[in-house]
């Protein structure tokens, strides 16, 4: 299957789910356990291994997606999942999990914002950015902020809004810096 196609029905999927949740009024719960599946799936690469494995049974299978999805799931995500192994598409089920972030941050208008530092930020950066963010688009928006720590951009942050990256880092420029001279010779 190529990424067009994955991209395509993960959309789709996650459209319906975030309808069925809405119609039983657990869109919001639903979201938390999307957050917590992409990141079991980012940070345990075995967990799709272990969903592919024949062996185990479709209830194992359902339990540990209920487990990577933060524990006692909604009904419209033990059903979800049920649905998707029946159509056996588990295997999109990471791509899924992301889509339907998006599709509800963008239904209850919120900007997703993933802030990189080399220390923990004070509170006046945050808010800084959060205002920043809210003058590009709507006062009605929220914004919902991740914050990363790496060392290893020395200083200053990385700020990525809705795929767009503003590197105001210390390893950024001297990155720009040795480009420019590559250039220059």
């Amino acid at each position: 299957m190529n990424m067009a196609t994955i991209g395509t029905l993960s959309s789709r999927y996650a459209r319906a789910l975030y309808a069925y949740a809405l119609d039983n009024n657990e869109e919001n719960k639903v979201y938390d356990e999307m957050k917590y599946l992409s990141y079991g799936f980012l940070s345990v690469p075995e967990l799709k291994k272990f969903l592919q494995n024949p062996v185990l049974t479709l209830e194992t299978k359902i339990q540990a997606l209920e487990t990577a999805s933060g524990g006692n799931v909604t009904k419209c995500s033990k059903h979800f999942y049920e649905f998707i192994f029946k159509k056996e598409k588990h295997d999109l089920l990471l791509y899924i999990a992301s889509a339907y972030l998006s599709v509800y941050r963008k239904a209850k208008n919120i900007v997703y914002v993933d802030l990189i530092t080399a220390v923990e930020p004070d509170n006046e950066l945050i808010e800084s950015i959060k205002h920043h963010v809210l003058k590009e688009y709507n006062d009605n928006s929220v914004v919902e902020m991740s914050i990363n720590i790496d060392p290893e951009i020395i200083g200053g942050f990385i700020l990525n809004v809705d795929g767009k990256q503003l590197d105001l880092s210390i390893k950024g420029e001297i990155k720009n810096i040795r480009k420019s001279i590559l250039n220059n010779l």
